[in-house]
């Protein structure tokens, strides 16, 4: 549940594909929460589960890959995920 949440569910409910982009650091967390289930906090004013067509790793703080610093590069957090800046999630 949260803000972003929120949207892609109002989304969800009106039709719409849902694409998330989600911070790389929490990425694995995030895909484990869908695997297991939010309960009540993804079902569609249908009943039916919310469906996420894909989830892009991404951090808004890179344009583009030039700006990713090699510290960010080297990071456990960020060591399985590629192409996370703006422009390769675009």
């Amino acid at each position: 549940s949260g803000y972003g949440w929120a949207i892609a569910k109002q989304l969800s409910n009106a039709g719409a594909t849902v694409i998330v982009g989600t911070w790389p650091p929490v990425l694995k967390l995030f895909e484990r929460g869908l695997k297991k289930g939010f309960g009540e906090n993804s079902k569609l004013r249908d009943g039916s589960e919310m469906r996420i067509e894909k989830i892009y790793p991404l951090d808004a703080a890179f344009s583009n890959p030039s700006e990713i610093p090699e510290h960010v590069k080297a990071n456990k957090r960020y060591a399985s995920v590629e192409n996370y800046d703006i422009q390769s999630c675009a």
